[in-house]
């Protein structure tokens, strides 16, 4: 038998792990060496930018003092708990939040939170508005900002990922079911998407600590999650868990830092008023900057803000000068270890601090304006009625006001109080806006307001009827709450009352209707054809000359004098030197109404012809409106011209058309049937809501005869001769602010001569600079005889001394001249309906020769101008404190400011 040669078999179990073990290895050396050597600097690049991390330096703002240098607006150091996030520490995420939460907790320190979700008593987004067109901007913002259309875009339009790749019908679409989303269903969906857990477990300051989170605890953790999201798109630049914690508990942090990867401390300023409240209104505040969109928030970044955390001026000389104020912020590259702390410095540029802003504003003159106006209103509400030959008035919505003082010669503000207030300390705290702070400044719950004001249940739906937009909302159609975010000094629109009869003495002794020596008889009324308005509550003034009718204020007397004017010189007249003393502009000419004040105002316009025809046709479309609203033309036929979010275009564009005409044909005093009626038929053909109505031809005809009546009903009211003699006495369609008022009488007070108003006085930079200076200017001198400003000087020395305003100023050691005034915003029957009165009114100047303050002061419902003298008085104290110290004067009222004791600043007495 031949032996069979055994073939050895290369392919055994051996040798095919070595290949394989051979063809791994050369496999890994080959990408060892592809890494190491030919991408090499692409991933060190990359290695490097994860280890490199931007720290924000934010500039401390520009001081803001009163004109005596006192800081009414400064920085302090903060302690903030920051986390800066990387690949290696984003896993230990919640433990290490978990941690801080803890020591935070343990030191009674609170969270920074700005996220607008809350889930307090309810699911609820939080915006700080009540406008529904910023609402829906903000929510949209926010839930684009979180990827939340990415998912409605998916389902509407296959194939579509993004908004950038719809038109606008499909954006709107998107939009409109972005809104359908509830706070609630918001949060559900960030919980999982930030994966938030529903319990953790520590080990802290030697102990173990596990809890099961409540709401509470998880929108914690989420605020923070959220916070290093947003801050994502920026580079991972670190955010801030914790502001402006107390120095021994940022010691604590650091004493941990080993166990807290990520987490530091880093020293920012914080805005602090030293004042609280004092001149709120002139300062403003700071917030968090809230872009409306993506390309505003651009916007804001281009300007170097960082919109995920940076505060920015928002009202008052705050947000006046942001510019100026704001300074240019610095940082420093850092290299941080993968737990995200820092381990070198790579680069750093200093942050460059604010100009430092001085006003004309006095502290002690703001805050003697400010008490006195909070001391004369408790003593009206106190009192409740004012008694008087008509009858009893109600004092006790006594819950507004404002005083100006202004420098004669130079036109700085010398005081700018508006009551109530509020404490700009609120809105610069290290957590935001409490709940509390919201409730009060930002709430809609008006029937709360209305409860906690104090108002009569049986007033509710009078005051505060439902929104017509809104069901849901109510209104405070007659003004009738306090709002202290609002600068009641600047913004409000009062008429002036018999504080403008000064004015029309002017008018009439230069034109030459009236002398000093005129006399005319008050018998309590005035009669002009069928005309009769009787003064019940002032009674017969008997017979003046100019100086008792002015210390008097008879009515009857400057409406004479008014009707005087308007037979020599038209209804316009009266306006032409108003405009003069700065009482509104010429409305169809190009200057600007402004008192030249630096922060936000109204303007208001004394009686013309011009703006009562366009007023009454403003009235006249709101009049039409309602009763169309309402069927009161035809029974059973209502037409709706209010805007509706549902509206076609063609719908809303008719309906315009409609309030335009008879607006402009009430202004014109041309009335046409055949155009209103068109534009009627033209709606009720293409409204949806009439499909089924069967509004027929006659009934539109029927229609237009009535709206064309109220057309010629408003515009007769718009051109009576009877309009200038309100005008003449402060009444009717003069409506001023008290700023306006104060420059009003300073220019009486300077003879003639309108300053520019201004607040600021100089702004210096860093260094002390002077980097801008204001000079006083002279923006129109009214070119008034002197005998004419004597003769009304003359007047207003005599209401001080035995007039309106005698028992005030009789015996006051600086003299004074003045005048009261009294002004109804409504009828009487209305005002006794709504428990509503007449403004109080003051104006005037001291001393008497020479010239160097002039005042406004007004009391909302605060029934007469004699009853507010007082605080004209003492913001005369506090100006004229040093004079009056030296004859051992008896003080009022204290006219030193203090800085306030009590602040919300958590660690200012540990500082």
């Amino acid at each position: 038998m031949k032996k069979k040669v055994k073939i050895k078999n290369i392919f055994n179990r051996l040798n095919v792990l070595r290949v394989t073990v051979l063809i791994v290895f050369f496999g890994v050396t080959a990408q060892l060496v592809n890494l190491q050597v030919f991408k090499n600097s692409d991933y060190k690049a990359r290695a490097n930018s994860t280890a490199h991390r931007f720290i924000k330096e934010v500039a401390p703002r520009g001081q803001i003092t009163d004109c005596t240098g006192t800081v009414l607006a400064m920085n302090k150091q903060s302690f903030d708990v920051t986390y800066i996030q990387t690949d290696d520490n984003r896993c230990d995420f919640y433990n290490t939040v978990a941690k801080v939460f803890y020591i935070l907790d343990k030191n009674a320190e609170k969270q920074s939170d700005n996220f607008e979700l809350k889930v307090d008593n309810e699911y609820r987004f939080d915006f700080n508005t009540t406008n529904p067109d910023e609402l829906r901007k903000m929510k949209l913002r926010f839930l684009k900002d979180r990827g939340f259309e990415e998912e409605i875009i998916k389902r509407l339009y296959k194939g579509k990922n993004k908004e950038d790749e719809l038109n606008n019908s499909q954006k709107e679409a998107v939009n409109n079911e972005l809104i359908k989303i509830s706070p609630k269903e918001a949060f559900q969906t960030l919980v999982k998407y930030y994966k938030i857990p529903k319990s953790y477990k520590i080990t802290i300051d030697g102990q173990k600590v596990s809890k099961n989170c409540d709401l509470n605890d998880i929108r914690r953790f989420m605020v923070v999650k959220d916070a290093v999201k947003m801050n994502s798109f920026l580079g991972y630049k670190p955010i801030v868990i914790a502001r402006n914690v107390k120095q021994s508990t940022s010691f604590k942090i650091l004493q941990k830092a080993n166990d807290l990867p990520g987490i530091d401390i880093a020293v920012d300023p914080i805005r602090y008023y030293p004042y609280g409240k004092l001149a709120s209104n002139v300062l403003g505040y700071i917030s968090k900057i809230t872009p409306a969109n993506s390309k505003q928030a651009e916007n804001y970044r281009e300007k170097g803000y960082d919109v995920n955390g940076d505060l920015m001026g928002t009202s008052g000389i705050e947000g006046a000068l942001e510019n100026r104020l704001r300074g240019t912020s610095g940082g420093r590259i850092v290299k941080v270890n993968k737990q995200g702390k820092i381990r070198d410095e790579l680069a750093r540029k200093d942050p460059y601090p604010g100009q430092n802003v001085q006003l004309t504003i006095n502290k002690d003159v703001q805050y003697a304006a400010e008490q006195a106006l909070i001391n004369t209103m408790a003593r009206l509400r106190q009192q409740k009625y004012a008694v008087t030959h008509a009858g009893s008035t109600y004092l006790g919505n006594a819950t507004r006001g404002a005083a100006v003082a202004i420098d004669v010669k130079t036109g700085g503000v010398l005081a700018l109080a508006s009551v109530p207030n509020f404490n700009p300390n609120d809105f610069s705290g290290p957590s935001g806006l409490s709940k509390e702070a919201v409730e009060k400044y930002f709430s809609t719950d008006i029937l709360s307001k209305a409860k906690e004001a104090g108002v009569p249940e049986s007033l509710y739906d009078t005051l505060f009827p439902v929104s017509k937009s809104d069901r849901n909302s109510r209104i405070d159609k007659y003004d009738y709450l306090a709002k202290p975010l609002y600068n009641y000094a600047t913004l409000s629109l009062i008429p002036p009352g018999s504080t403008f009869k000064p004015l029309t003495a002017i008018a009439g002794l230069e034109t030459g209707v009236i002398t000093p020596d005129t006399t005319i008889e008050d018998p309590g009324y005035f009669i002009d054809g069928n005309f009769k308005p009787e003064f019940k509550a002032d009674g017969p003034q008997g017979t003046n000359n100019l100086t008792g009718a002015i210390a008097k204020s008879s009515n009857v007397y400057f409406m004479t004098v008014g009707k005087y004017l308007r037979q020599k010189y038209g209804s316009d007249i009266l306006a032409k030197y108003a405009w003069k003393f700065g009482l509104g502009v010429p409305p169809d000419s190009n200057v600007t109404p402004t008192t030249g004040i630096e922060i936000q105002e109204n303007f208001g316009q004394v009686y013309n012809t011009y703006s009562s025809k366009n007023s009454f046709g403003q009235q006249g479309q709101w009049i039409v409106m309602e009763d169309l609203l309402k069927g009161r033309y035809l029974k059973g036929i209502h037409i709706n011209l209010y805007t509706n979010d549902d509206d076609s275009k063609e719908v809303s564009i008719l309906k315009s058309e409609i309030k335009e005409n008879i607006r402009k044909s009430i202004a014109l005093g041309r009335f046409n049937r055949d155009d209103i009626e068109n534009l009627i038929t033209k709606l009720v053909d293409t409204d949806k809501l009439y499909k089924e109505k069967a509004i027929s031809k006659s009934d539109i005809k029927i229609i237009a005869n009535c709206i064309v009546n109220v057309e010629a009903d408003e515009y007769s009211q718009a051109t009576t001769p009877t309009n200038i003699y309100s005008a003449a006495i402060g009444q009717g369609l003069n409506e001023f602010t008290p700023l306006q008022l104060a420059n009003y009488v300073a220019t009486i007070a300077s003879n003639g001569k309108r300053h520019k108003i201004h607040l600021v006085d100089k702004i210096m930079n860093a260094d002390g600079k002077v980097v801008y200076e204001n000079r006083p200017e002279v923006i129109e001198d009214a070119a008034i005889k002197q005998s004419t400003i004597d003769a009304v000087k003359e007047g207003m020395n005599a209401v001080n001394d035995r007039g309106t305003a005698k028992d005030t100023f009789n015996d006051f050691l600086i003299p004074a001249a003045g005048k009261t005034g009294t002004a109804d915003p409504y009828s009487e029957e209305t005002e006794k309906a709504i428990n509503r009165t007449s403004y109080a009114v003051y104006v005037g100047f001291a001393p008497r020769q020479n010239p160097r303050i002039a005042v406004a002061t007004v009391v909302f419902d605060g029934g007469f101008g004699s009853g507010i003298t007082n605080i004209a008085k003492n913001i005369y104290e506090a100006y004229f404190k040093d004079e009056l110290r030296k004859d051992n004067f008896n003080f009022d009222i204290d006219v030193d400011a203090k800085p306030e004791v009590d602040t919300p600043i958590s660690d200012a007495a540990e500082k």
